[in-house]
């Protein structure tokens, strides 16, 4: 049997696993990742200097509170930012010339916090952007699926019973990038990315039924939120003096407007809610995943695009 059909059959079998309905009482939300997330820690990192605040609120990369807050709020949990190891720039992996200290990849993040281990908590991971929007060095979906899977299951080993996990929107509709040369790459190297992410928590959940592992759908939410009340989901609010930031989906090039925060933090509240049964990944899907990653990467390796500082990290 060559090694295609062993991966279809470890997807297809994943795919059969039932899905279990969440009971959702958590003492803490412990966070790992980037600046969609962060609530400060690059401000500090960075001498209280980036982002600048004002505009930017009290360190957060966006005028308001971050997703996390609201759903922390929404699940009646104190906003503890001790718990929330997100910082802005981090890719998944590593940082080999990081700044300075204090800017930790998610996985230097989770190595760096061994006793957050309860399985009462809500833990959350969210990355990718930064390695994709890293332009000089793209990154492979597969290498960075298999990061996010990896760091997942350092959780899980540890104890973890309930992880939050989004998926990315499309990296070539963000106000920097959008109409750039980079944008077909980035939307493909998005697709392949959630969709072999889908299949790694499909995958995760069959071997791993005490363990309530939800895919947060961040992109299907960004594509229809014009319908939720947005008027302007394509240009940055920061720059613009008559922009109207609630009606913004944008805050900067890359962040949401604390109203976009809330609109993620609202979905979330509704995948871990007491009455919240996780979307059951399909087969078709999470074939899709592996064909996806497949054709990236040799879209990936014929290119020659050589844009430069076209995107601010995330």
């Amino acid at each position: 049997m060559n090694r295609f059909s062993i991966v279809c059959g470890l997807i297809i079998a994943a795919s059969l696993v039932p899905v279990r309905a969440i009971a959702a009482t958590f003492d803490r939300i412990v966070v790992y990742g980037d600046s969609l997330s962060d609530v400060g820690r690059f401000y500090t990192a960075s001498g209280n200097t980036l982002p600048p605040s004002p505009p930017y609120d009290d360190g957060r990369f966006s005028n308001g509170p971050v997703w996390v807050e609201y759903l922390a709020t929404k699940l009646g949990i104190p906003n503890d930012p001790s718990t929330n190891f997100a910082v802005g720039n981090a890719k998944t992996n590593s940082h080999p010339q990081a700044p300075a200290p204090g800017f930790l990849s998610i996985k230097q993040q989770i190595d760096s916090t061994p006793s957050f281990n309860d399985p009462d908590d809500l833990y959350v991971i969210w990355g990718g952007a930064n390695d994709y929007l890293d332009l000089a060095n793209p990154a492979n979906p597969s290498i960075v699926v298999s990061n996010l899977t990896a760091q997942i299951g350092t959780l899980i080993g540890r104890g973890a019973k309930n992880i939050l996990v989004p998926n990315l929107p499309n990296l070539g509709q963000l106000p920097n990038t959008l109409g750039s040369p980079a944008a077909g790459l980035l939307n493909s190297a998005t697709q392949a990315h959630n969709l072999g992410l889908a299949a790694s928590i499909s995958a995760l959940r069959s071997t791993n039924s005490d363990v309530q592992l939800n895919l947060l759908d961040v992109n299907s939410l960004f594509n229809t939120a014009s319908s939720a009340g947005f008027t302007n989901v394509t240009d940055k609010c920061i720059t613009s003096p008559s922009c109207t930031p609630d009606t913004y989906l944008f805050w900067d090039e890359v962040h949401p407007t604390t109203a976009g925060h809330k609109l993620i933090g609202d979905l979330a509240f509704s995948v871990v809610s007491p009455t919240a049964v996780p979307e059951p990944i399909t087969m078709f899907g999470s074939l899709a995943a592996f064909s996806s990653a497949i054709a990236f990467k040799r879209k990936l390796k014929s290119s020659s695009l050589k844009a430069k500082e076209l995107v601010k990290d995330i």
